[in-house]
């Protein structure tokens, strides 16, 4: 479903007010949820999670976190497995070579790549499940509103092209939360892109802030100067084909999905069809290869994407940070 756009017009509209009753009622939801007590691992504990539905890229952030800490721990990763078509209660530990996207949804392939990663609805079981299986440092994939799991680092990821919409909760405005509640629990601040809606000055003085920016990975320069056909089921389509054009590539084509779509033989068939109607590439996010069938794989290119941090002390910043948290926590 595509988000209102009334969420993102900020002074808030008419139907955003009129719906904001509702949101009173979101947020007390979760207020409520957040109290329960929680379960404290012996080891670190890192969420990269949001406040707005939607994606902001809080994977890219996960994974870059992961590439970093694997340095200095044994980490793993603990998703929900979001849209995943198997509903197994209790925590599964991925194995590429078995499980689909169907069985541990697309986040959770992309994850195990680098490392052990937990699919589960309950974090705190998930947790335990890695722990015992030797992991040293838990980094979440989404969950900041998971009132399972203590967190040592709740970090927000904030799209700066969206940023935090009408500030509004849901029905309202694009937020999971209150805002105030929200920024109250976070430790760290990711801000990704440029700041396009003021999010420095919304977020708290005294509270981290790190600036990243999107850039496409090395392979890309195979296609700059050619025509390709892009496609893309994620969060924000558009990031994607911008970055593309931004490499210089010309997009014959796009093509634009639901978030962690499951493309149908019809839509496989029409995208074939324009592949072999231009002869050209068909291009892709990682996310969206992984929820191809494998049969299909071969017809497109996956072209990722890496952060580039604006402080490139940035992750020993927050590795500082966390050690800091994790004592204070313990």
């Amino acid at each position: 479903m595509k988000a209102p756009s009334f969420w993102q017009m900020n002074p808030p509209t008419f139907m955003a007010k009129a719906l904001t009753p509702c949101s009173w009622i979101t947020q007390w939801i979760t207020a409520q949820r957040l109290s329960k007590p929680k379960w404290k691992a012996s080891v670190p504990v890192i969420c990269c999670g949001n406040l707005t539905v939607g994606g902001t890229g809080k994977t890219t952030v996960a994974l870059e976190l992961g590439k970093y800490f694997q340095q200095y721990y044994n980490i793993a990763f603990l998703t929900r497995g979001y849209k995943r078509k198997n509903k197994t209660t209790h925590p599964v530990l991925v194995d590429q070579t078995l499980h689909t996207v169907e069985d541990v949804g697309d986040e959770a392939l992309l994850l195990a790549r680098l490392a052990p990663t937990w699919v589960a609805a309950n974090r705190a079981e998930s947790a335990q499940a890695a722990i015992q299986q030797g992991a040293e440092l838990l980094i979440m994939d989404d969950g900041f509103q998971n009132p399972t799991l203590y967190q040592d680092m709740p970090l927000l990821v904030i799209d700066g092209a969206t940023g935090l919409g009408n500030h509004k909760a849901l029905p309202a405005g694009p937020l999971r939360e209150s805002l105030s509640q929200g920024l109250s629990r976070a430790k760290v601040c990711i801000l990704i892109g440029k700041d396009q809606t003021n999010i420095r000055e919304i977020v708290p003085k005294d509270l981290p802030l790190f600036q990243a920016f999107l850039e496409m990975d090395p392979s890309i320069q195979t296609y700059s100067g050619k025509p390709v056909i892009a496609f893309a089921g994620i969060g924000r389509p558009d990031k994607f084909f911008d970055a593309l054009q931004d490499n210089n590539l010309h997009l014959v084509e796009k093509k634009s999905f639901p978030d962690h779509h499951f493309y149908s033989a019809a839509e496989l068939e029409q995208l074939v069809r324009l592949k072999h109607q231009h002869k050209i590439p068909l291009v892709t996010t990682p996310k969206d290869y992984v929820r191809l069938p494998s049969s299909f794989q071969a017809h497109v290119i996956p072209l990722g994407v890496h952060l580039k941090w604006q402080d490139q002390q940035a992750l020993p910043q927050l590795q500082r940070i966390l050690d800091a948290m994790f004592v204070q926590g313990a």
